[in-house]
């Protein structure tokens, strides 16, 4: 039987028109930035992360209501942070272009295959939308947070700086902790929990 009910937060179409409106602001400036930092520099890098992040724009706002939302502060907390925090990056010296180039490329690719699979399921705080197990969500539990660690730390070696250390370190430990926190949420569904024992890796294939 399924242990997750809808949640009872009140007016959640507002609230969640106002979520997806000042996420969408976020990555919009950012995506700008990095349009006017190719448009300075010529590095075809800027213009894959515009597009990354404008895919993350698009699809938080046509997303798709949860049938049940985490109500807990810290789970909001910890998702909005996360979510938020790597649109503070900002182009800098770079440091090794070419590794940062590559690994920015990987993680646009992977975050393309795995929004043809996630759809409109996109969230930012635990919540229950649909259980996506086709495509790549076959060999890893989230592709999408493998792909912005990918772009995260390619965006880093490309535009190296203090600023931009310490958003890559504290995001990365904020998704390990959203990754916490939603399977935890999740698992309480009978389908999510054989999604995970069914599929062992969350962000890497042997790995992790």
């Amino acid at each position: 039987m399924n242990a997750l009910t809808r949640s009872r937060i009140p007016f959640p179409r507002v609230r969640s028109i106002i979520n997806n409106v000042v996420i969408a602001a976020f990555f919009s400036v950012f995506v700008y930035i990095n349009l006017k930092a190719f448009g300075t520099a010529r590095d075809a890098s800027y213009l894959l992360v515009a597009f990354n992040e404008s895919l993350y724009v698009f699809l938080y706002v046509i997303r798709r209501r949860p049938v049940a939302t985490s109500i807990s502060l810290s789970d909001w907390g910890i998702g909005f942070s996360g979510t938020l925090i790597g649109t503070l990056l900002r182009p800098a010296s770079p440091f090794n272009t070419a590794c940062g180039g590559v690994l920015i490329v990987i993680g646009t690719v992977v975050n393309i295959v795995a929004v043809t699979s996630l759809n409109r399921s996109i969230g930012t705080v635990p919540a229950l939308r649909t259980i996506k197990t086709r495509g790549v969500y076959r060999y890893i539990r989230h592709p999408m947070y493998a792909s912005e660690l990918c772009v995260l730390f390619g965006y880093l070696l490309a535009n190296m700086s203090f600023a931009n250390g310490a958003v890559v370190v504290c995001n990365t430990i904020l998704l390990l902790m959203r990754i916490d926190r939603e399977e935890r949420f999740l698992s309480r569904n009978e389908a999510y929990a054989a999604f995970v024992a069914r599929t062992r890796w969350k962000l890497l294939p042997f790995v992790y």
